[in-house]
């Protein structure tokens, strides 16, 4: 047989344990291990430098934590402050970018709110890839939601006539399932970020459903 350590890639109480365990066992067994190598006094003083060198790791370790809490504690309070001077500056200042500038502070400009989308203009309707299928393409509007999709086979003046069928984030859809030489009249609007920001519906387009 042939004796191992098993201490590929172990860490230093891993190489302190076998250390120990060694010197433990020629200790103990002086009458078979009547000359040790490196001698005993040799090892143990070795294992106990190691030993203090893992316990001031872990001392620095703890401290080491400790100053972390200690800093993040103390840029909390930091901020707490530059939360206090940014509205006095921003109203020192009264929005102009060269006084917030003197205190050395960026700047941003302020969002515009969105309100009520636009009507959704030039609304076409093509042959689709398959028959009953009819693409729809429009002009993309700025700041929507998405966009509401309705279409119908009637007369497309009487409003209960229309039925809403799909919505998207693109200015396109394809309208399926629709039957082949039947009219189809489709109309799109744009969806603002509440029901009172809703455009109005586009100008009817129609095809011949393929």
């Amino acid at each position: 047989m042939i004796a191992v350590l098993n201490l590929k890639n172990a860490n230093a109480e891993e190489v302190l344990r076998v250390g120990k365990n060694v010197q433990k066992g020629f200790s103990d067994n002086p009458t078979v291990f009547t000359n040790p190598k490196p001698p005993l006094a040799t090892a143990g003083a070795h294992t106990a430098d190691l030993d203090a060198k893992i316990g001031a790791v872990a001392t620095a370790e703890q401290a080491r934590t400790a100053a972390i809490i200690a800093r993040d504690a103390a840029a909390a309070v930091v901020q707490a402050d530059l939360n206090v001077s940014l509205p006095y500056v921003q109203e020192t200042s009264g929005g102009d970018p060269a006084i917030i500038a003197k205190a050395n502070l960026d700047t941003k400009s302020e969002s515009t709110p969105i309100g009520k989308m636009p009507q959704v203009q030039n609304l076409s309707l093509t042959t689709g890839d398959n028959p009953g299928a009819v693409d729809g393409q429009w002009d993309a509007v700025s700041g929507r939601k998405s966009y509401e999709h309705q279409h119908c086979t009637a007369d497309p003046a009487v409003d209960a006539n229309w039925k809403m069928v799909s919505s998207s984030s693109a200015s396109k859809t394809t309208f399926t399932g629709l039957t082949s030489g039947s009219r189809l009249w489709a109309r799109v609007r744009a969806k603002g970020t509440k029901p009172a920001n809703d455009g109005a519906w586009s100008q009817p387009a129609t095809i011949i459903v393929p």
